[in-house]
């Protein structure tokens, strides 16, 4: 029996992780997870950095980030499982929601919310007000890349017009209440929180931004990934064996009992429920909007490492101003994305012969307006954002 110490962050979208050590997939393979339930993104990628971690849970962006040597030192990682698509949202304060509406924008479009954000903070810096204040929880996250993509639709410069901050998950609600920012973007179940509390409203979820965004892999040293080729096998065999458990409908009971004890989310079940199957409430009332899509787990090939999806997280570092675009970069960006470790583990089709790629193949993330990402061809697509 193997021990894994693996580290993850109170989300819904670790969910795989949790049900992977605490429903015996972990010890089916021959291996014993120690689940260590961090704080902050900064403490997964320096424990993991370190060696006080085996694995974790971790942001897409911040395995290519460590491995390209953005923002912290040069840590070359490995992502060999996907642990989710999607399962974001961008929440505001009610003030900000009712100003947005008072625009006479549709609201229940990406575009016409775009449109109606750009509005307000035009009309604040027009009347000599505070900038607004958003947070993500981490500056190399989808859910920063989501903001920016949201507010450069609605013809801001997010570096200028507004102020972008880091703020950990489980702590936006209570900045949001407090007014120390006025709309962050996170994934779930902490929208729903704020929905819940009286202090936020969901503004977008993450799939009217993008269909399929990356969202969190299992990350792990590049160095374990060579040392231990048989263990990184196991443990994704049993991740596998777990995705799919997760989004049986007969377990989903089971699924939340587990996730809402205070040693993983901490929070009523009954909105993580609501959050499994894609109906999170957006505002009082039980306002909801529905999207089956909001998090996906398993289904569709998600657990595949899409290296298409490294390219799109690497395009959006270029496109924020976190990089400089060259070939050699991308290509690094590309390489943390190992489809290869992931086929063998499963016995699945060669590397050369990969399954054939969900739909949306000209866009991996189908994006929902603005500029189709275009992993073809990544010069031309950032030239068209005037970033290349």
């Amino acid at each position: 029996m193997r021990r894994l110490a693996i580290g993850f962050i109170p989300l819904t979208d670790a969910a795989t992780l949790i049900a992977c050590a605490e429903r015996g997939f972990a010890t089916a393979e021959g291996l014993e997870i120690d689940l260590h339930k961090e704080v902050s993104w900064a403490n997964i990628r320096d424990r993991l950095n370190v060696g006080l971690l085996d694995g974790a849970h971790m942001l897409a962006p911040l395995a290519i980030a460590s491995s390209l040597g953005l923002g912290h030192v040069r840590v070359p990682l490995v992502a060999a499982f996907a642990l989710n698509l999607n399962g974001g949202a961008i929440t505001v304060a009610p003030e900000l929601h009712a100003a947005m509406a008072a625009t006479g924008e549709d609201l229940s479009t990406g575009a016409g919310t775009a449109r109606a954000l750009g509005t307000v903070v035009r009309a604040r810096a027009s009347a000599g007000q505070e900038q607004l204040t958003f947070s993500s929880v981490y500056s190399f996250s989808t859910h920063t890349y989501a903001l920016r993509h949201l507010m450069e639709a609605g013809g801001l410069d997010p570096d200028r017009d507004v102020r972008l901050v880091v703020v950990p998950p489980s702590y936006t609600v209570e900045n949001l209440r407090s007014g120390l920012i006025h709309g962050f973007c996170v994934g779930s179940p902490w929208n729903s929180v704020a929905v819940e509390a009286g202090v936020g409203r969901i503004a977008l979820l993450g799939t009217e931004l993008f269909a399929r965004a990356p969202e969190k892999v299992l990350g792990v040293h590049a160095r374990f990934a060579n040392a231990e080729p048989d263990v990184l096998r196991r443990l994704i065999r049993a991740l596998e064996a777990a995705a799919r458990w997760c989004e049986a409908e007969e377990n989903r009971a089971d699924l939340v009992r587990l996730l809402a004890e205070p040693r993983f989310l901490g929070v009523r079940a009954d909105l993580i429920e609501r959050t499994l199957t894609g109906r999170p409430d957006v505002g009082p009332g039980g306002a909801a909007r529905s999207d089956a899509d909001f998090l996906v787990l398993h289904r569709g090939g998600a657990t595949r490492p899409d290296p298409r999806h490294a390219l799109w997280i690497y395009a959006q570092m270029v496109r924020a101003g976190q990089a400089g675009y060259t070939a050699d970069a991308a290509r690094e960006a590309q390489a943390v994305y190992r489809p290869d470790l992931y086929d063998v583990a499963l016995d699945a089709p060669a590397p050369g012969n990969p399954p054939p790629a969900p739909a949306m193949e000209a866009d991996p993330v189908g994006t929902r307006f603005g500029a189709p990402f275009d992993a073809e061809d990544l010069e031309a697509y950032l030239a068209g954002l005037g970033r290349r």
